[in-house]
């Protein structure tokens, strides 16, 4: 008798079970010593968003590991800001962030059909989640929503300047064959696919070409701190509010306060040097030439 698949319910591993658990209870204790929190803090919202108060906005963000319904899976939903903390809050930060460390890690081991159910079952793992299953109407947890870090800064920062990066693109560089290969897998009877044929067929094997891949818009925070007579500055990605130390009665670093939405169009100037050519070259593929000097 042939292996049957193995069922939707199957046990997840106890490593991986206990890990969730660490994580959910961290993010438990790391959420209520915010809302008790007496530092600053400021996260930008929409008019719709202003029916609770601002720490337990904080709170809801970090505490965010859901889908919602029609949400894209490959996306996440984000929001920059400030919070200040002391230094239990930046310990308990720690410790959630390690927890989900050990949590991406261990579901890393899980194989494709084991990892497309793991969200549903461990959004039925303990009666918190089922109560906030419940009241939010959500089915399961967003995977890349558990594993993602809360930005911590081990130092307060003179200011800060926050930025959507919109120009982001990733480049695969291959060659014609690699692209024909690809080609060839898709339904050669559509005429739009046979037209790319042809006009892939007089290239060289060998010929490169890139396959671009536009990434999502992303909040960028450009971080400066005050030394003597030079400045220090780094760069990060925040797709949660930064934590950092802050001293009592403190006011935040200086700001601004970016639109909460992305520009619909470029802001950065293209490059006059760019060497691929902008229009895709097999459009099916997203593969494009580059251009000769």
């Amino acid at each position: 008798m042939p292996d049957r698949p193995a069922p939707c319910s199957q046990p997840l591993a106890s490593e991986l079970l206990e890990s969730f658990d660490k994580l959910n209870l961290s993010l438990i204790a790391f959420c209520t010593q915010l809302r008790q929190s007496d530092r600053a803090l400021w996260i930008p919202r929409h008019d719709s968003e202003s029916n609770s108060s601002e720490r337990d906005f904080a709170s809801s963000l970090i505490a965010d590991i859901w889908y919602k319904d029609g949400q894209d899976g490959r996306r996440t939903r984000s929001r920059h800001g400030l919070i200040g903390a002391d230094d239990s809050l930046l310990a308990s930060a720690q410790t959630l962030n390690a927890h989900k460390a050990a949590f991406q890690q261990a579901a890393s081991s899980l194989n494709a059909h084991h990892l497309r159910e793991l969200p549903i079952q461990l959004a039925h793992r303990s009666s918190l989640l089922g109560e906030m299953l419940s009241r939010q109407g959500l089915g399961r947890i967003h995977l890349k929503q558990c594993y993602r870090q809360i930005p911590i800064l081990e130092r307060t920062p003179t200011r800060i300047g926050f930025n959507w990066y919109c120009s982001g693109r990733s480049i695969r560089r291959l060659t014609a064959a690699d692209a024909m290969a690809m080609l060839l897998k898709l339904d050669q009877s559509q005429p739009h696919i046979q037209i790319q044929l042809a006009r892939l067929s007089p290239l060289s094997a060998d010929t490169p070409l890139a396959q671009l891949q536009t990434q999502v818009p992303v909040m960028r925070a450009n971080i400066a701190w005050k030394q003597d007579a030079s400045w220090l500055r780094q760069a990060r990605n925040c797709p949660l509010p930064l934590l950092f130390p802050l001293a009592a009665g403190a006011a935040l670093p200086q700001h601004n306060r970016p639109e909460l939405e992305p520009p619909s169009a470029r802001q950065r100037a293209e490059r006059s040097d760019a060497r691929i050519d902008p229009e895709p070259f097999i459009p099916s593929l997203r593969i494009h030439c580059y251009q000769h000097p």
